[in-house]
C-alpha cells in the first residue's frame, strides 16, 4: 500500500479534502479491497478514540502545582 494512500486516509478522516478528492479517493478504495478495509478499520478505531475523554488525576495535578511553586535557578 502507498504511502499517498494511507495519508489521503487520514486526509478523508479529518475532513481535510474537497468534495472532488473525497469522490476520487472512494473510487480508489472501492477499486482496492484491501485499501478498503484497512480504512474501514482506521475509521472504526477513530470513532472508539473519540468517545474517550480524559482528566488528569488531581494527585498528578497537585504534584505538578506543587513543582512549579519551588524556588528554581534565576536568570538574570
Amino acid at each position: 500500500m502507498s504511502a499517498l494512500i494511507n495519508e489521503s486516509m487520514f486526509r478523508y478522516l479529518y475532513n481535510e479534502m474537497s468534495a472532488e478528492e473525497k469522490s476520487d479517493f472512494m473510487s480508489i478504495l472501492e477499486n482496492d479491497p484491501a485499501s478498503m478495509e484497512q480504512f474501514n478499520e482506521l475509521r472504526e478505531g477513530m470513532e472508539c478514540l473519540s468517545c474517550i475523554s480524559y482528566s488528569p488525576n488531581e494527585n498528578s495535578v497537585n504534584k505538578i502545582m506543587e513543582y512549579t511553586s519551588l524556588d528554581g535557578p534565576t536568570i538574570e
